[in-house]
């Protein structure tokens, strides 16, 4: 009788805990049945999890995603204090197309509700520093390739001016951190 040789077990995402994608799936099926109050908690709870491990780009994901969560149900102070968390780390990760890109979002979903005090803030606080990240362009505007209308992974939307890309053909998933390919 002769055995296959035992290989390492890979993991189809590595570092995406399943329990972590069931509850990004849950907030986004939420979301898109027009619960986003249930879906910021979600995504505020994952945040501090991921805080508490140490995994700060996570962290700052999932505060982004709590941040425009709470947009969406209306609630200006959870919705700024997500946006600033989430600011301070991508900024601390030097992030320089997510930066930008969640910045001018967040801004013009505040000044959309309503917000514009919110966003006044957000521009006094974070303004000079985004700017001083330089004019990086945008891989996601030269990119021919489309990316697929959601994650393979964890079914989360991927947008191309929200995910970070790796390269003219791959991007990040902001939600689970798998690669998605271009089309």
């Amino acid at each position: 009788m002769f055995r296959r040789p035992m290989r390492p077990l890979r993991r189809a995402l590595a570092g995406a805990n399943p329990i972590v994608l069931q509850a990004v799936a849950r907030a986004n099926q939420l979301i898109a049945n027009g619960k986003p109050e249930q879906a910021a908690q979600i995504f505020e709870r994952l945040a501090q999890e991921a805080e508490q491990r140490g995994l700060v780009k996570p962290a700052a994901n999932a505060h982004a995603q709590a941040a425009h969560a709470y947009t969406a149900a209306k609630n200006e102070q959870a919705a700024l204090t997500h946006s600033r968390t989430a600011l301070n780390q991508f900024l601390q990760l030097n992030l320089l197309e997510r930066t930008p890109q969640f910045f001018v979002n967040i801004t013009k979903r505040m000044r959309d509700n309503g917000w514009a005090a919110a966003a006044d803030t957000l521009q006094k606080e974070f303004g000079d520093k985004v700017k001083a990240l330089g004019g990086q362009g945008n891989i996601a505007s030269t990119q021919r390739s489309r990316l697929p209308s959601k994650c393979p992974h964890c079914a989360a939307p991927a947008r191309s001016d929200e995910v970070d890309w790796i390269d003219a053909t791959s991007a990040e998933c902001i939600y689970c951190g798998g690669v998605i390919q271009t089309e």
